[in-house]
């Protein structure tokens, strides 16, 4: 049961995850009003017909400017375990028999060639 909530938590984060930006812009969508009141910067232009877009563009901004902020480059470590071993066979252990194997032989068919269909039902009523 843990496992499956687990699971389910991360499928939603992963998914959460590819669609930031669309979440971004829904988010401004059902809010647009308020953000344009609030944190629109062309507010006393109204010839740009902004409505809270620029406050939009900076949010897209920072949430890609992040993302590229968080990639690290690592450098490349390759690792290969070698283990040393010895493969010994004793002749005496071994035992030979003979190995009957059962077979049936599989005879070739021809495919139907026409499709059965069967006799219509009657009702007497």
């Amino acid at each position: 049961m843990l496992v499956r909530v687990i699971s389910g938590l991360l499928m939603l984060l992963s998914v959460l995850i590819g669609f930031q930006q669309a979440i971004i812009v829904m988010h401004f969508k059902l809010n647009q009003e308020r953000i344009e009141k609030e944190f629109c910067e062309n507010k006393n232009k109204p010839e740009l017909q902004c409505h809270g877009l620029c406050h939009l563009k900076k949010q897209l901004e920072d949430q890609e400017s992040s993302e590229t902020a968080n990639v690290k480059n690592y450098p490349r470590v390759d690792m290969l375990v070698v283990a040393d071993f010895e493969f010994i066979v004793n002749d005496s252990d071994t035992e030979l028999c003979d190995v009957i194997t059962g077979y049936q032989e599989v005879y070739y068919k021809e495919p139907l060639r026409e499709i059965f269909i069967p006799p219509p039902i009657y009702s007497i009523v």
